[in-house]
């Protein structure tokens, strides 16, 4: 988690997703992946955190920061979450902007300026029409954390 800021700023949020950000900010930010997991499954069932990943989203995220992949996933979540978020088509509160059905060229260089993605990965995803498809979220209104993905 070096290099990754400690502080969340402050969004006009609801006050149920402005809880459930913070809460998840602060797990995502100490690498608890059990917290993040009884976040996930507060309000019931559907939380999606890989495609095809298992049942059990602490172990999958484990798995995940021990890869040699990049970004890690504690460190993406905890770095889009301080970025500027989106509604997306359920009307969900979500991260990144680049999420957004109609990404501006700020929000696909915000990703690049928190250093999560180079700018030849996102050019990528942007040319071949698919859409951000890096690491996103998403918090309905009333709190429920829904997912934490990245690919399609």
């Amino acid at each position: 988690m070096s290099g990754v800021t400690r502080t969340l700023p402050d969004q006009d949020l609801p006050p149920a997703v402005a809880d459930v950000r913070k809460r998840i900010f602060d797990a995502a930010a100490s690498c608890d992946y059990d917290m993040l997991e009884e976040i996930a499954l507060e309000q019931g069932e559907g939380f999606t955190f890989g495609y095809g990943a298992g049942t059990d989203a602490s172990e999958y995220w484990r798995q995940a920061e021990e890869s040699g992949d990049e970004p890690k996933p504690m460190r993406a979540l905890a770095t889009i979450l301080t970025l500027p978020f989106t509604r997306n088509e359920s009307g969900s509160y979500a991260w990144p902007t680049a999420y957004d059905e109609s990404p501006r060229e700020e929000d696909w260089q915000a990703l690049v300026d928190a250093g999560l993605y180079d700018a030849g990965t996102l050019e990528q995803m942007k040319t071949q029409g698919t859409g951000y498809l890096g690491y996103r979220t998403a918090i309905t209104a009333d709190g429920d954390w829904q997912f934490f993905v990245a690919g399609d």
